[in-house]
């Protein structure tokens, strides 16, 4: 698989693909990949409504956050400033991974912008061992960059060791978009990757300050986003969550035949 998108970018910075037609999606990708890693849900949506599938700041061709301060207001008041640049009326967003948290952080801070907000792999109430695991690999690509820090260590948690065809295709893919992270975006990344280590989670203010339909979405085996992570979010939200059977992290890509059906159902439930 290859697929790199021709994007263009807005006055604020956010480097997107867009296409389709019909009411808007916004697709959020996760640490240290690109717009590219959500490729089968634009396929799919593309069908009926318009989608638009960005690069955060310092990731793909977006540019670098500037501010002496950086922290997860900063990405997501990026995203909120690329929605109303490009004047988009109340999109869905969703957002895998890091793209979760600014997802949640956007929707109960600036529910008035959004239609609903979609959580792939979010973290909650993430416990001490797992934060200081997060510090410690922040740390290490910060001071040694190498390839077992930014490829490596990352296609085995995210992919493990399986021989299935379809998986090695995908993690093939997922190592291209880290090559090229690693080779352009490698402060962007870092910095990124910064403010990812420093949070348990959403604060629970935060979240009960959601005012749009939420939906909860993590594989079963995922080692970063749990299922109880994903249960207790949606108990918060009142809102409604699946868990994937048998699959990890990158679960839009491995098992996108029923990550897909699943969001498009909650999707078709908000009409």
């Amino acid at each position: 698989m290859s697929m790199i998108l021709r994007k263009n970018k807005s006055p604020n910075g956010i480097a997107y693909y867009k296409t389709g037609k019909g009411d808007p999606i916004i697709l959020i990708h996760g640490l240290g990949l690109r717009a590219e890693s959500w490729i089968e849900q634009i396929n799919f949506f593309k069908k009926e409504f318009t989608v638009y599938a960005i690069d955060l700041p310092g990731h793909g061709k977006s540019t670098v956050l500037s501010q002496k301060k950086i922290d997860l207001k900063s990405y997501s008041e990026k995203v909120v400033q690329f929605i109303k640049v490009k004047n988009i009326n109340k999109p869905i967003l969703i957002g895998h991974s890091f793209g979760a948290l600014i997802t949640i952080e956007i929707a109960g801070f600036n529910s008035s912008i959004l239609k609903s907000g979609i959580a792939v792999t979010p973290i909650y109430n993430r416990s001490s061992e797992a934060l200081k695991n997060v510090q410690k690999r922040a740390k290490e690509l910060k001071e040694n960059p190498s390839k077992k820090i930014t490829i490596d260590n990352l296609l085995q948690r995210w992919f493990g060791n399986s021989q299935s065809k379809k998986i090695i295709e995908f993690s093939n893919f997922i190592e291209v978009l880290l090559r090229l992270n690693k080779k352009f975006n490698l402060k962007g990344y870092s910095m990124a990757y910064d403010v990812f280590s420093k949070f348990k989670g959403s604060s629970s203010k935060i979240i009960k300050n959601i005012k749009v339909p939420m939906f909860y979405i993590t594989g079963e085996k995922d080692l970063n986003s749990t299922p109880l992570m994903s249960k207790n979010l949606a108990k918060l939200t009142k809102s409604n969550y699946v868990i994937i059977k048998n699959a990890r992290h990158i679960l839009q890509l491995t098992h996108s035949t029923k990550f897909n059906f699943h969001l498009n159902q909650f999707i078709k439930s908000l009409k």
